[in-house]
Order: structure tokens, then C-alpha cells, then sequence
């Protein structure tokens, strides 16, 4: 089979081939969208490798930039056990407030941090912010008052903005429609409790009556070690990569070519931004994420404390917290394994969405018996709380939906920070819920994660209709449905509206 000469790669973003230049208003990998010819350009064993060696190197990467972002967003959870209320202050709901603000930072920067991914470097642009942030975590270790935690815990909320929004980007740039959900599964796990609760523990046998200090000490020393890892070994795009060959790039490219999804532009379309604007998929999956976020932004921030509240000491508390962490792990599992194995096995059937409301139904059933239990059944509610975390499952397989939809560079970085702006909002009220002077039960905070999970199913079920309806209409429409390439639109930065021959996948 016939096979072009192998582009060169240049500093600029604008000319990826040398020799070669393309329009601004292409795709970076339009360069190499030809570059192999014929059906048959390249074996299903040098995919397969190449697969491997972007899973061996991606996934680990995006996997602890989530982790430990989750770790870090959450410390005053912990801390909280250790004294942190007393000793900075927090009475009354001063606490909901800490837990709260973090995402007050988060939700100002989405749309700014959004703007920073499309044009910068994405790898680069997450490795800063994870030294500044972790540079912030050790400045909370001195927090002395309530002023100070959160003016600290809304900067830490601007620093991790890039962070979720970025590996979504990457994922979205090397992996297909059909393997983006098993490789954000394994991203998006809840093992973050294999660092803190350890962490944790380790810290109740230091002497004297701050140790809830160490916590942010620690924490905030394992983040800038990992940015410097970031910085060096995860790549920003698969134009610029530097750990595989011009061919393999040219395969990872053509990997990616019928999702019609693009891989990235570097020039800001108005038009793209204001599309995203309209859609009513965008808002659609905007309530869904506020819906889904609620248990989020109460359970993980009290769950330390109800677990407390029950009779166990501080020490065992922050160990009985890892269960949630396995919990959403499990969930996040099944559910986006549950999708992966959809697609391969009944490959003409929409399932996502099933996946979605099944993973809410679990929650929703679980929230009900921690609503509803007495204080003196212990193991019922411990079990109970555990699988009230079943959310994660849900919530990782909406945003897999969301970029699989999403095509458009400037409408993809929209889309995402609309995203996390629900996210945000969501988790800025959640724990408002959750009142001081009904610990350790929360009763308005139990039904409040109870409601949100029955508003997930039927916002989601909302979302599904609307695409199997638009899909019915373009089949209509499409005289080249089904063709695998299409030079009127392949690497052209069409949005999915845009372009007649994208399907979604509800």
C-alpha cells in the first residue's frame, strides 16, 4: 500500500508539516489526515500496539491527575477531624462554607481556564497549575482563621479549573468514540481515600494538637512532585508527541477520523462559542450535572464527620472513609465497563443512557435507607453511605457522553466549562444542606441527594430522546451515511451541528 512521505514536525502550531501549511480554520491533524492511503493503510496489529503504548503511557497520567486532584479538594474533610474547626475557628456553618468555597474559585475560572487550554499547551497549562496548587495546599498548613481558608480554598478552586476539562481534551484527541468510556472509567475512580485515608491515619500519631497541618503539608508536597512528572512525560497533542513515530502519529490520527470529533484548533471561533450557547444539548447536560453533583458536594465533605457521628473515633474515622473511595471506584467500573462491553457486543444499540440511570438507581435506592434508618443501626447506615456513592458511575459516563457529542474545538472548550460551572454550582450548594444542628443524621441533606439522583433520571432521559431524534433526522438528511471518511468535513473543525455526517451516542 502506497504511504506519503513522512511530515516533519515545526515549532508552530500553524504549519505541523513542513512544507506543508494549513488553515486556521483546520485541524492541527489536518496535515496529517492523508498522510496513509487506502483501507488497508496500516495492519489491526499496529493498531493494537499502538494502542497499548498510548494506554501505557496516557492513562496512569490522567489517572492521578484526577486522583489527586480529588485528594487535595477535600483535605479539610479530614483535617476537620483533627481539629482544623476548632483551631481556625469554624463554628456554626463556617464549615459548609470552607467545603463550599473551593468551587466558588472553580466556577469564576471555567469559562478563563477553558480560553487557557485552547490556546496554550493542555499538558503544559495543567503541570503549572498543579505547582501553584500545591504550593497553595502548603500555605493552608499555616491557615490560622476562617478568612484565610477561604481565600486559600478559592484559589485552589481556580488552580484545578484546567485540570478535568484538560484530560477530557486529551482523551478526546487519542482515543475513539467507542474506547473513550473504558479509558475514562479507569481515569475517574474514587482511590483517591488509598492517599488520604492512610494519610490520615499516619497523622493521628503525631504528637501534639495541629496535626491536622501535616495533612495539607504532605498533600501539598505529593502535588508538585507530581506536576514535574506531568510536565515531562504527558504529551499535548499527537502532533507533538515525542513518544511514538510519524507513522504512529499518522495511525492515531486516522484512529479518531470518523468520530468526526476533530483533535484541536488554536484559533477561538465566536460563532462555535455561541452555538454552544444555543444548543439545548449543552443545557440539557448542565442541569444533569447540577443534579448529579449534589451528593458529591455533600458527601464528601461531611461523610468523614457523619462517620464520626456514629461513635468512632477520629482515627478510625478517616479509615472508614475508604470504602467510598472503592465504592465509586466499583461504580465507576460498572458502569463504564458496562458501556465499553455495549459497544462491542450490541454495537447497534444505544446504551449510555441506560447506564446512567441504572447507576442512579443504586444511589437513589441506597439514598433512601440513609434517609430513613435510625441512628442506632450502625452497619446499615455505614452500608448505606457507602453505596450513596454510586454517583460517581453516572456522572463519569455523562461527561464520556458530553465529548463524544461535543465536535469543535472553541465549542468543546465551551461546552466543558459550562459543565463544570454546573459542577460547581452544584457542590456550592450541596452543603449548604447539610445543617450543623442536624448532625450527625442531616435529614435535609439525605433527602436533598435523594431528590437530585430523581431528577438525574429524568433529565437524562430528556437528553437521550433528544438525541435519537436528531440521529433520525440526519439519517434522513445524509446521503453518505455510514462512509467512514468524508473529505467535504474530516478534519475541518466543523461543530457536530455543523456537520450533516455526525451522529451522537446517548
Amino acid at each position: 500500500m502506497a504511504e506519503k512521505q513522512p511530515p516533519n514536525e515545526t515549532a508552530s502550531t500553524q504549519e505541523a508539516v513542513k512544507g506543508q501549511v494549513y488553515s486556521s480554520d483546520e485541524d492541527i491533524a489536518a496535515a496529517y489526515a492523508d498522510r496513509l492511503e487506502g483501507e488497508n493503510a496500516y495492519t489491526r496489529k499496529e493498531e493494537k500496539r499502538l494502542r497499548w503504548k498510548l494506554d501505557m503511557r496516557l492513562v496512569p497520567i490522567l489517572w492521578l491527575n484526577i486522583t489527586l486532584s480529588a485528594m487535595d479538594k477535600v483535605t479539610t474533610s479530614t483535617a476537620a477531624l483533627y481539629g482544623m474547626k476548632a483551631d481556625t475557628g469554624l463554628t456554626g456553618d463556617r464549615y459548609s462554607w470552607v467545603g463550599s468555597s473551593f468551587y466558588f474559585g472553580y466556577l469564576v475560572w471555567c469559562l478563563p481556564s477553558g480560553s487557557l487550554l485552547q490556546k496554550l499547551p493542555v499538558a503544559k497549562t495543567m503541570a503549572c497549575v498543579q505547582v501553584i496548587w500545591g504550593l497553595v495546599l502548603l500555605g493552608t498548613g499555616w491557615a490560622k482563621n476562617f478568612e484565610t481558608l477561604i481565600a486559600l480554598r478559592v484559589l485552589l478552586g481556580v488552580l484545578e479549573a484546567p485540570i478535568v476539562p484538560g484530560n477530557l481534551l486529551i482523551v478526546g484527541m487519542w482515543y475513539s468514540r467507542r474506547e473513550q468510556p473504558i479509558r475514562t472509567g479507569l481515569m475517574y475512580t474514587g482511590l483517591s481515600v488509598c492517599f488520604t485515608g492512610p494519610i490520615g491515619y499516619a497523622i493521628g500519631g503525631i504528637a501534639g494538637h495541629e496535626q491536622w497541618r501535616y495533612f495539607f503539608w504532605i498533600t501539598g508536597a505529593i502535588t508538585i512532585g507530581w506536576a514535574v512528572i506531568v510536565g515531562i512525560f504527558l504529551p499535548d497533542n499527537p502532533v507533538k508527541a515525542k513518544f511514538i513515530s510519524e507513522r504512529e502519529k499518522a495511525i492515531a490520527i486516522d484512529r479518531v477520523r470518523a468520530d468526526q470529533t476533530g483533535i484541536e484548533n488554536k484559533t477561538f471561533k465566536k460563532e462555535q462559542m455561541i452555538e454552544a450557547f444555543t444548543d439545548l444539548k449543552t443545557w440539557l447536560m448542565f442541569l444533569f450535572q447540577i443534579w448529579i453533583s449534589i451528593p458529591n458536594g455533600g458527601l464528601t465533605n461531611f461523610s468523614p464527620l457523619i462517620i464520626n457521628g456514629l461513635g468512632y473515633t477520629a482515627r478510625r474515622s478517616t479509615l472508614l472513609t475508604m470504602p467510598t473511595g472503592i465504592m465509586q471506584t466499583v461504580a465507576s467500573y460498572i458502569c463504564n465497563g458496562g458501556v465499553f462491553l455495549s459497544a462491542k457486543y450490541l454495537s447497534n444499540y444505544q446504551t449510555r443512557g441506560c447506564w446512567v440511570i441504572f447507576g442512579c438507581v443504586v444511589g437513589m435506592i441506597s439514598a433512601v435507607f440513609l434517609y430513613t434508618l435510625p441512628l442506632t443501626n450502625l452497619h446499615g447506615r455505614l452500608a448505606a453511605l457507602y453505596m450513596s456513592y454510586f454517583y460517581l458511575g453516572p456522572y463519569i459516563v455523562s461527561l464520556g457522553i458530553n465529548t463524544a457529542n461535543t465536535a469543535g474545538h472553541t465549542k468543546k472548550v465551551t461546552v466543558n466549562a459550562l459543565i463544570f460551572i454546573a459542577y460547581c454550582v452544584s457542590n456550592i450548594i450541596a452543603p449548604q444542606f447539610f445543617k450543623a444542628n442536624q448532625a450527625p443524621l442531616y435529614p435535609l441533606g439525605m433527602g436533598a441527594v435523594l431528590g437530585s439522583y430523581v431528577l438525574s433520571i429524568i433529565t437524562i432521559g430528556a437528553y437521550m430522546a433528544y438525541c435519537a431524534y436528531e440521529n433520525r433526522r440526519r439519517d434522513r438528511l445524509d446521503s453518505a451515511a455510514g462512509e467512514r471518511v468524508h473529505k467535504d468535513t474530516d478534519f475541518k473543525d466543523l461543530t457536530d451541528k455543523e456537520n450533516i455526517h455526525f451522529r451522537y451516542v446517548w
